[in-house]
């Protein structure tokens, strides 16, 4: 048996296999009560039933004053069991454990969110939600380690099968630990020994309340990758004093929130940069140590398990994106695995606004109770015309409900995935593109090189108008000059710019032909006329965006309108700018013009970019939900 579909025990528990699914928010609960719902059920479910041996259904708050996102789950009052029995039920019944991870966010809680204050060791405001925390009294300790205390015994009455004390990511009990947060001069601040005192209290209140009834794990990050912070010497010794505490397990994960894109790793962080970690910790603790962070490969985690580098993995949005992951892998169906992309598009972008997660590459995720495939509804054939992900994404659905499909694809199977991979760390959406275009290949699509602009060059029942968008250009005199060029030519490689350059419009793209260009030597400036730059940009990419373009040198004009382009540069209003080009970035607009051709003989729907220009997330769920309704 392959070492990483043998079983293998935490304490008392036996897991079938070393897979877990990571604590990840999900934003799944309801709104504001944090109550288990229907929809949290099916999504768990799904997980469940696919080959998981344990679910770990994201951070569960111990109290009011201390939960971080309106959608997280709740488990400070007896009233919350039973909504908690439902959920682990459901996983029971799919052969899967599932365990509570219990946490206080500390000063990552929101007045906006809960209505309180924050408590935290030290009246430090955190930056990415800019708060206003209240330094935690040592009365207030108690009664919040007393929580911790509750909460773990209301898990185990609501079934649980493991109880994880969250030690990272800068929440409550990770902030005392850590110089960048506590600040404190009393008993539980300056020296090592005194951070640890209050969150040893807490997990051997816990231990002692479980009384081997489940067992105790803990979540901690190897590094808080701030300067000033917790640092994987410290956390070593963290963890050898959980050990003797009686913890079963160890669970690694990384950062927090002022160095949140290590906690929810976008592309640009490399993939499974914990497992050294891991593979350190092992040589000093006798327990399993649980590693996670982008293992979205699956050479890597069988590598992970197989040389020993870590006795378990925790996969969170991986199996948003493919459910069957662990089946694939098992069966070494490698090429069907849709891959995560680490985009954080539907799933971190989505939670954080209060939303329930979604996912770019799986149009079904939170969506499990009510996206099921339709049946066809008759014979006929659909005609899809455009091959970017929403084209893509509406044929393969189409086909899966059994239609007949013509794929026309004009320029291939692409559409702007080549574009948007081309930037410095942005590669990983090829996997996405590589992804629906093998799934294609091996369907009964027919797909058709043709380009289509009448009635006549299609054949089918129906039609899916999916032509994308084309680069705005704006009004501006001198638009036509030579020096004048498209950021998406740039990106398709068909122009090259080399020594300086203007480039107009700092939304996504701006910055990103930004940051293309920075990396090949341009020098760059910036003119955007809102007041601010990178706007919609998600929070896991925009500080290091921010990063990237001052590391580049790139000047940046705000709140400024391009009056003229002349052969030498641009002129604003209070200033002229010299440059050898001038990149247009302004946005984009629907290419449809087809609709109105077409629907004289054929009813048609226009889906993606080619509707409104948006995220890829948001034109493959269109695709999907309109493929899916025909």
């Amino acid at each position: 048996m392959r070492k990483l579909f043998s079983p293998i025990k935490i304490g008392n528990l036996e897991l079938k296999n070393r897979f877990i699914m990571a604590p990840m928010e999900n934003g799944m609960a309801a709104f504001g009560t944090g109550d288990v719902t229907e929809r949290i059920i099916a999504f768990f479910k799904e997980r469940a039933k696919n080959g998981v041996s344990m679910i770990m259904p994201g951070s569960i708050g111990i109290s009011s004053e201390g939960r971080g996102l309106p959608t997280q789950l709740s488990l400070w009052e007896e009233k919350h069991v039973a909504e908690h029995k439902r959920l682990v039920d459901a996983v029971h019944e799919c052969g899967c454990l599932i365990g509570a991870q219990i946490y206080h966010a500390g000063r990552q809680a929101s007045e906006a969110i809960t209505g309180l204050e924050p408590l935290a060791p030290s009246a430090i405001p955190c930056g990415i939600l800019g708060n206003h925390p209240k330094e935690i009294t040592v009365e207030q300790m108690e009664e919040i380690r007393d929580k911790f205390v509750w909460a773990a015994r209301y898990s185990i009455e609501a079934g649980y099968d493991l109880v994880e004390v969250h030690f990272a990511h800068g929440y409550l009990l990770h902030s005392f630990m850590s110089t960048h947060t506590n600040k404190r001069t009393d008993a539980y601040g300056g020296s090592f020994e005194n951070r640890i005192k209050y969150p040893m209290d807490v997990l051997k209140s816990v231990i002692q309340e479980v009384n081997g009834e489940v067992p105790v794990q803990i979540r901690v990050s190897v590094d808080e990758y701030v300067e000033d912070g917790m640092h994987f010497d410290e956390v070593e010794k963290v963890c050898q004093m959980s050990v003797e505490a009686g913890v079963s397990s160890i669970s690694l994960s990384a950062g927090c929130y002022d160095a949140v894109e290590y906690a929810i790793q976008p592309m640009y962080v490399p993939q499974g940069f914990i497992v050294p970690y891991a593979e350190k910790l092992k040589a000093k603790v006798n327990v399993p140590v649980i590693v996670a962070a982008r293992l979205n490969d699956a050479d890597m985690i069988e590598d992970t398990i197989q040389n020993e580098k870590a006795d378990i993995v925790a996969i969170g949005r991986g199996l948003i994106a493919d459910p069957m992951l662990i089946r694939k892998i098992e069966k070494k169906d490698y090429e069907n695995i849709r891959y995560c992309i680490a985009c954080n598009q539907g799933c971190i972008d989505r939670v954080l606004g209060g939303m329930p997660a979604h996912c770019m590459v799986n149009p079904v995720a939170g969506e499990e109770g009510t996206r099921g495939l339709n049946a066809k509804s008759e014979d006929k054939t659909i005609a899809v015309i455009g091959a970017g992900p929403a084209g893509m994404q509406a044929a393969l659905t189409a086909s899966q409900r059994g239609y007949d499909v013509n794929l026309y694809a004009k320029d291939g199977l692409n559409g702007k995935l080549e574009a948007v991979a081309t930037p410095p760390e942005k590669g990983s959406f090829r996997i996405f593109r590589d992804y629906l275009a093998s799934q294609i290949e091996k369907s009964p699509i027919r797909v058709i090189t043709k380009e289509v602009v009448s009635c006549e060059d299609i054949e089918g029942d129906e039609v899916i108008l999916a032509t994308g968008s084309t680069q705005t250009v704006p009004l501006i005199p001198g638009i036509e000059n030579h020096n004048v060029v498209c950021a998406e030519d740039i990106l398709n490689k068909r122009v090259e710019v080399t020594g300086t350059a203007v480039v107009i419009g700092g939304g996504l793209v701006g910055t990103e032909i930004c940051k293309y260009l920075g990396s090949q030597g341009v020098r760059l400036t910036l003119v955007e006329m809102k007041d601010s730059i990178a706007d919609g940009i998600g929070a896991t990419f925009v500080g290091h965006m921010f990063a990237k373009l001052e590391s580049y040198g790139v000047r940046v004009i705000t709140s400024a309108e391009v009056k003229e382009i002349t052969e030498s540069g641009v002129v604003l209003a209070d200033q002229s700018i010299s440059c050898d080009s001038v990149v247009i970035a302004a946005g984009y607009q629907p290419r449809n013009g087809l609709k109105e051709v077409l629907e004289t003989r054929y009813q048609v729907h226009v889906i993606g970019d080619a509707s409104t220009p948006r995220r890829i997330l948001d034109a493959t769920e269109e695709a999907y939900n309109t493929a899916n309704s025909l």
